[in-house]
């Protein structure tokens, strides 16, 4: 009879101490299928830039990339590469290029047209000129 109950409690104790695992195991599940669902929408209503096929394709091989644990952030390497451009200016330059990398600016076009635009403005004020 002893055998049976610490048995059943090991067994609670285990449960307990997995769940908060669990939780967070669902939560993910629940963003990657949101996430699909939200591509599927894209596809299936024809907003993305592929045949619907495709997309389908993309969709589902994007869904199961990332219950897999294979997909990584996609900005972090684009971003890195985006700076590592703006190194080769002048400082004032580089300094203008790396804000507008981080999202200062106004951005307009799209990658569908060919490019983003990113623009920022900066004002400077030149000395007077001496008088004479």
């Amino acid at each position: 009879m002893m055998l049976k109950i610490s048995f059943y409690l090991s067994a609670v104790a285990l449960v307990a101490g997995l769940g908060g695992n669990a939780v967070a195991a669902d939560t993910k599940t629940t963003t990657i299928d949101a996430a699909y669902q939200s591509d599927r929408t894209l596809c299936l209503t024809g907003q993305s830039n592929q045949s619907e096929a495709t997309c389908l394709k993309e969709a589902a091989a994007a869904r199961d990339a990332a219950r897999g644990h294979q997909l990584d952030d996609g900005n972090a390497a684009y971003d890195a590469n985006a700076l590592r451009r703006c190194a080769t200016l002048p400082p004032d330059d580089k300094r203008d290029c790396e804000r507008r990398i981080h999202g200062d600016g106004v951005v307009s076009g799209s990658v569908r047209d060919g490019g983003l635009i990113r623009e920022t403005t900066t004002i400077t004020i030149e000395p007077a000129a001496p008088a004479k």
